[in-house]
């Protein structure tokens, strides 16, 4: 959810005509360091011999690395733009594909509990 309402907030603030300004990137930031928590906490379940429960290992693995690199790369690659409005409008469209990178992968874990 924290990943959609980052999403929600830049759209709100491109439709308000404005840049994302350091608040919004602090959340980012936060919201990043939730993703790098959840992926170490997936790597010890993996470790402890968790992974063998699952039916396919490789798409957890797979979500969890996407989910990782989306924000950072997102972040590179539409800084180069100039125009705040465009970049801002990006973002907001990242933070909504990664939302649903996230809740496909957690749907793939319910499926595979049950």
């Amino acid at each position: 959810m924290f990943v959609a309402i980052l999403g929600v907030w830049a759209f709100f603030l491109r439709l308000r005509s404005r840049p994302l300004d350091g608040s919004w990137f602090g959340a980012a930031v936060i919201g990043e360091l939730l993703l790098l928590a959840q992926f170490g906490v997936g790597w010890v379940l993996w470790f402890q011999g968790m992974g063998s429960v699952l039916p396919r290992p490789w798409i957890h693995i797979l979500y969890g690395v996407v989910a990782v690199i989306t924000i950072p790369a997102a972040y590179v690659y539409f800084s180069r733009i100039p125009d705040d409005k465009v970049q801002t409008l990006a973002m907001a469209l990242t933070c909504f594909f990664l939302w649903g990178i996230l809740l496909r992968s957690a749907q793939v874990v319910y499926i595979a509990a049950f």
